[in-house]
Order: C-alpha cells, then sequence, then structure tokens
C-alpha cells in the first residue's frame, strides 16, 4: 500500500513538475533558497536534528516566508513570460529564414533543381484534382460503356427479329407466289384445252352429288384431267362410284376460271 502512495506521489509530482508555471516556480525557489536546500542535505555530522530545525527556522526568521512566496511568484511570472517572449521571437526569426530568406535564396541560385515547397504543394494540388477528374472520367466511362452494351444488345435483339421477320415475309411471299404460279399454270392448262366451262361443270357434278358421291360414267376426259391435276380429292372410289371433293387448289383455281369467265 506504501509502495502505490509513494508510485501515485512520484506520478502526481512529475505531472505538476510538467507543467510550466509550476516548473519555473520551482527553479526559482530552488535558486533563492539554494543555502537552505543545500544546507539540508550537507550539515555536519555533529549537529543533531534539534539544531536543524533550529536552523531552518533562523531561516525563515531572516527570511519571511510570504514575502519570499510572492517574490518567488513575480519572478516565476517574469521568467515565465520572457521565456515565451524569447521562445517566440526565436520562432519568428527561423520563419522569416526558412519561409521567406532560405526560398528567396533557392530560387536564385538553384531553381532547376530544388523546387520551392510552394510550387511543389501547388503542382500537388493540381495533380490531385486532375486526378479525381480522371477516376470520374473512368467511372462515366464505365457506366458508358454499360450502357453501349445494352444498346448493342437491344439493336442486335430487334436486328434478329427483323431479320426472322423478313425471312418469315418472304417466306410469306414465295409461298403465294408459288401458290400464285401453281394456280397460274393449272389455269393456263385448262384454258389451252378449253375446258374453262367443263371445269365449272364438273365443279357442279361434285357439289350436286350426294355427299360427293359421283358415278364413274359421268366422268369424261376432262373430269379425268382435272382430278389428275389434283384439283378434286379423291376419298373413296367404290367401283360404280367415287367420293370426290374439291381441293383447296381446285377452289383458287375456280375463283380464277370465275373471274376470266
Amino acid at each position: 500500500m506504501f509502495k502505490d502512495l509513494l508510485i501515485s506521489f512520484k506520478d502526481n509530482f512529475k505531472d505538476k513538475t510538467r507543467n510550466p508555471f509550476l516548473g519555473t516556480y520551482l527553479m526559482v525557489w530552488i535558486i533563492r533558497n539554494w543555502e537552505l536546500l543545500y544546507t539540508l542535505f550537507n550539515f555536519d555530522n555533529d549537529i543533531k536534528l534539534k539544531g536543524k530545525i533550529s536552523f531552518i527556522k533562523q531561516y525563515y526568521t531572516e527570511n519571511d516566508f510570504t514575502e519570499n512566496l510572492w517574490t518567488n511568484l513575480y519572478w516565476a511570472f517574469g521568467l515565465l513570460i520572457l521565456t515565451y517572449l524569447l521562445l517566440n521571437l526565436s520562432r519568428f526569426i527561423v520563419n522569416i529564414f526558412e519561409k521567406k530568406l532560405t526560398p528567396w535564396i533557392y530560387k536564385i541560385t538553384d531553381s532547376k533543381s530544388i523546387v520551392l515547397k510552394e510550387t511543389y504543394n501547388k503542382l500537388k494540388s493540381e495533380n490531385n484534382h486532375l486526378e479525381l477528374n480522371l477516376e470520374k472520367e473512368r467511372e462515366s466511362k464505365g457506366r458508358l460503356q454499360i450502357e453501349i452494351s445494352k444498346l448493342e444488345q437491344t439493336i442486335e435483339e430487334l436486328s434478329t427479329s427483323k431479320i426472322e421477320d423478313k425471312t418469315n415475309m418472304e417466306s410469306d411471299y414465295s409461298e403465294k407466289k408459288k401458290s400464285e404460279n401453281e394456280i397460274d399454270l393449272m389455269f393456263d392448262k385448262i384454258k389451252k384445252k378449253n375446258w374453262l366451262n367443263d371445269y365449272l361443270d364438273a365443279v357442279d357434278t361434285v357439289n350436286r352429288a350426294e355427299n360427293g358421291w359421283v358415278d364413274h360414267g359421268e366422268l369424261d376426259e376432262s373430269f379425268d384431267y382435272f382430278i389428275k391435276l389434283g384439283l378434286f380429292d379423291i376419298s373413296k372410289d367404290q367401283g360404280q362410284h367415287i367420293n370426290l371433293a374439291i381441293s383447296a387448289l381446285g377452289n383458287k383455281v375456280l375463283r380464277r376460271v370465275r373471274l376470266e369467265l
């Protein structure tokens, strides 16, 4: 416990002595009372405790404690003020040389190999500003690249869709053209044989027949030709009767014949 108390007192004493005023006051007191301090540690061996106490009492009788205290305070404040004045004066002189004279001398004597701190800081600030703008440009470029990729993908999808639509349209057009050519071909064959009216009669015969059953006796040369061209579909053939129905191609040719006649 005593050890902890001693350590605490020691730490407290160190903190107090680090204080500028208390440290200065302690120094003033030691200088002005050096005789007392020196004597306390250097009494003669034959002087006993009573003699030491008597010396201390006599010392403070000759030197008034209150007066000594105030004198020490004045000196401490004076030294403290003087110390800070000298410190600031020295800082003023150092700053004058470091900030004004030294840069001026460097600028005159070695301007090419030595860069002033002011110039360096200015260039560093400009470089940081450029790097910041470059980073922003990179981020903006990245966002634009993403947008471009999305647009390219959309364009590709639209192009693919357009190509598919075009292909489908071309296919439909080709089928339509093929169908029209086929119709024209059938029509031309019938017309060349002068069987346009015969075709109308054949269609009428099938339409009038009960459930499409036509007697074989009604199938003349032209009727057989129409069947071979695929203008009629045969469902059943029972010898005397044949079941016929006009085909999709036959209907288209029929419309063409009717328009012609």
